[in-house]
């Protein structure tokens, strides 16, 4: 499995490619009156509009520098994940990822664990990191804004 990896509080997070649409330059992201904390702003991208989703918020780390946009799919809905830096594609194993013990109570477990060269990497599980009902949010989010 090819992984994209990026850094966020000094974490090495990781993605598998084939989550992927897309990694952008840290664009102009309008900010919008009334959305969930996590979402940063929406922003016009090749005539979609979409939802930037902060990690930085979901994950309660501090405010963060934000250099990229992964850009990935949900279901039928495309959302802007802001990351610190995206650094490299790796290949790994399915052999080589671990579920992630349970070390905090939450409804769903969004992230497993691989090492890299020593380093452990911490994937998301695109599908699994927006709630159902967060996702509804942001559709309504998104329509409103069109």
């Amino acid at each position: 499995m090819q992984i994209l990896t990026f850094m966020l509080n000094d974490v090495k997070f990781g993605i598998p490619v084939s989550d992927i649409e897309s990694v952008e330059t840290s664009m102009e992201v309008v900010k919008v009156p009334n959305a969930l904390p996590q979402i940063s702003g929406i922003l016009n991208l090749h005539g979609d509009i979409i939802a930037i989703y902060s990690l930085a918020e979901q994950f309660h780390y501090p405010e963060q520098r934000i250099n990229n946009i992964i850009v990935v799919r949900i279901g039928p809905v495309k959302y802007g994940l802001e990351v610190g830096n995206v650094e490299t594609i790796i290949d790994i194993a399915d052999s080589q990822v671990i579920p992630m013990p349970v070390l905090l109570e939450r409804d769903v477990n969004c992230f497993d664990v691989t090492t890299y060269e020593k380093k452990m990497i911490v994937l998301l599980e695109v599908e699994k990191l927006i709630s159902e009902e967060e996702q509804e949010k942001i559709k309504e989010l998104v329509k409103s804004q069109k």
